[in-house]
């Protein structure tokens, strides 16, 4: 573990922040960090950049990263599988799944690749970043924000043929649902789903994360390729 110090934080609502730190992780898009608050537990997190995370407070620690002001972090990592990178990319992010998606869509566009963005929350409040994406679309289901829906609904007419990737982060209900539309339509083998489970050592020694195949989220994921990810319309 090494200590970082907090250059800054920005509240995006009052829920969600990023939280920035005074150097890089070196890392790749799709890999995550172990954080640790002190006085809190040690909790994984996707970097959204290399030198952020971005974090919806749903739990003890995360309240904390979101609401309350601190000086440091301990961190480990960064671990993972990252994501695999394409020059023509469909990006699929729902909710707080944008986060390692946005430290992948800055890659991708920071080499000239074409980058095509599909984002969707329940409301407007839970979208962020929305001024810095091109070629996006948006939906929210309360109808606050872009198209009145969900990812799922601008996906269901869409052709994925000139896209070389495709890319997934979001709640697993949703995953499941775009594994099974990919499946349909032969796409699975450019799919990649980013998992998120229960992680105690980040580092594939502890088994807590490990997914009903015997694949481990920490290690052999994150991010996944849909081939790898048998029956997973099948809840694990």
């Amino acid at each position: 573990m090494f200590v970082v110090k907090i250059a800054k934080v920005i509240r995006h609502s009052k829920n969600i922040a990023t939280v920035f730190f005074d150097r890089k992780i070196p890392s790749y898009p799709g890999q995550f960090v172990m954080l640790y608050l002190f006085g809190y537990e040690e909790i994984p997190l996707s970097l959204s950049s290399p030198n952020s995370v971005t974090v919806k407070a749903v739990g003890e620690t995360t309240r904390a990263i979101v609401k309350e002001n601190f000086e440091i972090v301990g961190i480990r990592g960064a671990f993972g599988k990252p994501f695999t990178i394409s020059d023509k990319a469909l990006i699929i992010a729902g909710g707080i799944g944008i986060a390692p998606l946005k430290y992948l869509y800055d890659f991708l566009k920071g080499r000239g690749y074409h980058v095509e963005l599909i984002y969707g929350a329940r409301s407007a409040e839970e979208l962020i970043w929305i001024n810095e994406f091109e070629n996006a679309s948006f939906a929210t289901e309360d109808g606050s924000f872009g198209f009145k829906g969900t990812v799922l609904d601008l996906l269901k007419d869409k052709s994925f043929e000139n896209f070389n990737r495709i890319y997934c982060c979001g709640k697993e209900e949703m995953l499941r649902e775009i594994y099974k539309l990919l499946k349909k339509k032969n796409c699975l083998n450019k799919a990649e789903f980013s998992l998120e489970r229960f992680m105690r050592c980040g580092i594939g020694v502890c088994g807590s994360c490990v997914l009903e195949n015997g694949l481990r989220v920490c290690k052999d994921g994150p991010v996944f390729n849909g081939m790898d990810l048998v029956d997973f319309e099948v809840e694990f």
